[in-house]
């Protein structure tokens, strides 16, 4: 409270006892005494107002004292997590390298063995064609026992699959008769028949095969049983390309005695050695690409 003020209050109290004051002063004093109370009134309202504020700083305070908390608590947690992270790097940069050192043996064993993948690729490829080549023969040679039925019923052919190779087989007797090249009336009808059928496949190439019996023949035409063979297998080519088949598709062979199917023990034996077959010739264009690599 200002001096002025509690001299005031002072001099109001000894009013009672001092008769020679007068009433303005006491006036005066009224007015100050109430100024003093307003003041008063003012201080207790700072102070009020000054304790509110302190209590506001406080909860403030203790706010921030949590959050700092909190703060700390995340710190730590974060700190904990890239403990976690850089052991999970390190460990990952490990592996890595362990499988780029994989990487690398795989790359150099890879380019050890792409001269032997090409080989496997390349033989798969033509075991593929050969396959192929395998169904495209069955599949004529199944047309083959439909379109022959007449004659094979007729016992004047045969067809068969021999060492993977179609075979026509035509007994001596209904083309030739002993000693002679030449050609019979009823063995020109079966080779017409048969020339026109093997004329439709274009694809192909056919090769006549002379085989005798092992009695020997020597006459002016035919010394030996090697060029009677050759000119019976000629005879059956010109007259297969006058039926239709076209002549780049097709040869001639003799096999003499060299080559038989029964013993030559007996005439029965020697019957079914002596025979004309037309061999469907295997597609050259896969055979040339069978051989497989060494192991």
């Amino acid at each position: 409270m200002p001096r002025t003020s509690t001299w005031m209050v002072l001099c109001v109290l000894l009013l009672p006892l001092s008769g020679c004051v007068r009433k303005s002063t006491h006036e005066v004093a009224l007015a100050d005494l109430a100024e003093a109370r307003a003041e008063g009134e003012d201080l207790r309202d700072e102070v009020a107002r000054r304790e509110a504020r302190e209590a506001a700083l406080e909860t403030e305070l203790r706010e921030m004292e949590a959050r700092e908390t909190e703060l700390r608590r995340r710190i730590a947690e974060v700190e904990r997590e890239v403990r976690t992270l850089e052991a999970l790097r390190a460990e990952a940069v490990d592996g890595l390298n362990t499988t780029r050192s994989e990487v690398d043996r795989l790359q150099l064993l890879l380019s050890r063995r792409g001269s032997e993948y090409e080989a496997l690729r390349e033989q798969l490829s033509t075991l593929r064609a050969i396959e192929e080549e395998i169904r495209d023969r069955n599949r004529i040679y199944e047309n083959m026992i439909g379109r022959f039925q007449s004659l094979i019923d007729g016992g004047r052919v045969s067809v068969d699959i021999v060492r993977g190779r179609m075979v026509i087989q035509l007994p001596q007797d209904i083309l030739f008769a002993s000693g002679s090249a030449t050609i019979g009336a009823e063995g020109r009808r079966t080779l017409q028949e048969i020339g026109s059928v093997l004329g439709e496949l274009d694809d192909r190439e056919f090769q006549v095969e002379g085989h005798t019996d092992n009695v020997p023949i020597s006459t002016e035409r035919f010394p030996s049983n090697w060029e009677l063979s050759s000119a019976r297998a000629l005879s059956v080519v010109r007259l297969l390309i006058q039926s239709g088949v076209a002549p780049e598709r097709v040869s001639g062979a003799g096999f003499g005695e060299f080559q038989p199917v029964a013993p030559n023990d007996d005439a029965a034996s020697r019957r079914l050695n002596r025979r004309i077959e037309i061999v469907m010739l295997p597609n050259l264009d896969v055979i040339a690409g069978t051989s497989l690599p060494n192991g």
